[in-house]
């Protein structure tokens, strides 16, 4: 690490191991596909990948969820609003 610039603690191993866990990690949290993932860490198969970062693809699977959530929301109140401009304009017109 030294070579590379990198101040570590003293007793601290940070290996190019690292790197390449949180390259993978920030990928899989961006949603990048696991097979790409798969491809890029030249892992045998996604089986690999997948024992190494279910747990990372457990937290997207939330954070999808949780953005999915929000846009149907968004949807919603947009409709509802919609339906309140509709509702008035009818009753002008009458």
């Amino acid at each position: 690490m030294k070579k590379l610039g990198i101040e570590t603690a003293k007793g601290v191993h940070i290996g190019i191991h690292c790197f390449r866990h949180g390259v993978s990690s920030e990928l899989l949290e961006a949603g990048t596909p696991i097979h790409v993932v798969t491809r890029l860490m030249r892992h045998a198969d996604s089986n690999v990948t997948l024992e190494h970062y279910a747990h990372i693809l457990g937290d997207a699977e939330r954070v999808a969820s949780e953005k999915f959530s929000q846009r149907i929301g968004q949807q919603i109140t947009q409709l509802e609003s919609d339906s309140e401009m509709e509702s008035a304009s009818v009753c002008k017109t009458a």
